[in-house]
């Protein structure tokens, strides 16, 4: 498409520019080629019109195959990549009234690289706008780490900053991920123990402006209290028995970066006073020391405990309570997305086996049915436990329903429980659309008890169900 000589630059922060007339389209493309940086425009679709050599060398794409091209191609990871594709008068850009920006970029090649971007739109000369002139410089990815990528599309397996999901849940968190990395606020991870908080809070950390600063996570409830004030604030020597040098503490070691203290709800009412204060006054001091040490930390908290109940009993103290829990965040329990166990269950084996310490050919079908037809109270972690004690069992074949713990078998629901037999759970029961909305009107759509009914797994059930494109009534 040729490129507009006749276009007005405009900016919400700066007068009117008179239209560039450089005569010629040629002249323009020659202008464009000497600047150092990236030079392209757009139209009002998001289709590039113009790319000069340094955007073809930055990006990969030559100018035959960029122009005509919707600018999405540069979309970058999920949190930090520059809005594409939006049209130049919905960008976010110049709708905050912002001329630059520092996000992310996908090169030809899938690389992500880190850019300062800056965006005007185009005017013509009866003042409507046209569409929009960008320019980038290339940062590089020195000291930045979101290596997140994007996040699987719905329905698909995929990981995410380590997160494995497709179910809604899993969407769900893995947009809040995003959203909240954005920013320094102080994040409370609540959610039953296996549920992954570690696993969310390291995302947090990948995927925010701190990724490329330390990551320190403190156990609050391996530690008495004395031995915790320490281990968080540091002491100096002679501060007590066998302090016998200066020690930094966790604060000062994640500074620049995040920390995060798992199972806050177990600290001590002392160690909770210095932790207000650091959380106020961004500084605190040594064990033995009155000099206040200033601090940048991004603070991330977990716990499965209901803090709210121990604050109106008193054994948790309410401001502090309120400023932990900035941006809560609920982790769902396994039981509440049955579609993302067995993606689980099949990475996870992945890794056991590329690390060397098991080998296996794999889950057999009557594996994956007793894995979903189980209620997972120990979540993930209790999940990953079961594969790795499976597939010692195995001794490197395939993993049957037998090779799993006794207790998951014996689970109602499971191969050999009192739910139902084993040959019921793996077998493929003949049942049609019709008779799966009835039995599943009748159980009040629970889809567990509904599976049962039928004859077949959770997993069985839910596939079915989204090939008829079946969804809950509302």
């Amino acid at each position: 498409m040729p490129v507009p000589t006749r276009l007005q630059i405009s900016s919400p922060t700066a007068p009117r520019l008179p239209y560039l007339g450089l005569g010629s389209e040629e002249a323009l493309l020659t202008l464009a080629d000497a600047l150092p940086d990236a030079v392209f425009t757009i139209d009002l679709a998001g289709r590039v019109t113009s790319w000069n050599r340094t955007a073809e060398r930055i990006t990969g794409w030559s100018r035959a195959e960029a122009l005509g091209r919707d600018c999405s191609i540069l979309a970058g990871d999920a949190v930090h990549g520059c809005a594409c594709g939006l049209g130049p008068v919905r960008c976010g850009l110049i709708e905050q009234g912002r001329t630059s920006k520092t996000c992310t970029l996908r090169r030809k090649d899938g690389r992500l690289m880190l850019i300062v971007k800056n965006a005007v739109p185009l005017t013509g000369a009866d003042g409507e706008v046209k569409g929009a002139l960008e320019t980038f410089t290339e940062v590089g990815e020195e000291g930045f780490a979101p290596r997140c990528g994007l996040p699987p599309a719905d329905g698909q397996e995929g990981d995410f900053c380590g997160m494995i999901g497709r179910s809604a849940p899993m969407r769900e968190l893995f947009a809040t991920v995003g959203r909240v990395a954005r920013s320094n606020a102080t994040v409370m991870l609540l959610g039953e123990s296996g549920t992954g908080k570690e696993c969310v809070a390291t995302a947090i950390h990948r995927a925010s402006r701190r990724a490329a600063g330390p990551f320190v996570r403190v156990s609050c409830s391996a530690l008495n209290e004395n031995l915790l004030e320490s281990e968080l604030f540091g002491h100096v020597k002679g501060a007590f028995t066998g302090a016998v040098r200066d020690r930094r503490g966790r604060f000062q070691e994640a500074s620049g970066g995040t920390l995060l203290l798992d199972e806050i709800g177990d600290v001590s009412p002392a160690v909770q006073v210095k932790l207000l204060r650091v959380i106020e006054q961004r500084e605190l001091e040594r064990v033995g020391e009155s000099l206040p040490v200033r601090v940048d930390v991004r603070l991330i908290c977990a716990t499965h405990r209901d803090l709210k109940a121990l604050v109106q009993e008193g054994r948790f103290r309410a401001d502090l309570y309120f400023r932990l829990a900035v941006f809560p965040v609920r982790l769902p329990p396994l039981r509440e997305r049955v579609e993302d166990i067995i993606p689980i269950a099949e990475a996870h084996l992945a890794r056991l086996v590329r690390d060397g310490g098991v080998r296996s050919a794999g889950l057999s079908p009557g594996a994956v049915a007793a894995l979903g037809a189980y209620a997972w109270p120990g979540n993930v972690r209790e999940l990953q436990n079961a594969l790795e004690f499976a597939a010692l069992r195995a001794e490197g074949g395939l993993i049957e329903a037998a090779h799993l713990p006794e207790d998951l078998r014996a689970a109602p629901g499971g191969p050999g429980g009192d739910g139902e037999p084993a040959e019921a759970v793996t077998a493929e029961a003949p049942f049609d659309r019709a008779r799966a909305v009835a039995v599943l009107g009748a159980c009040d759509w629970n889809r567990a008890e509904a599976a049962r009914r039928l004859g077949v797994s959770r997993v069985t059930l839910w596939k079915r169900l989204k090939a008829w494109g079946v969804t809950h009534p509302r």
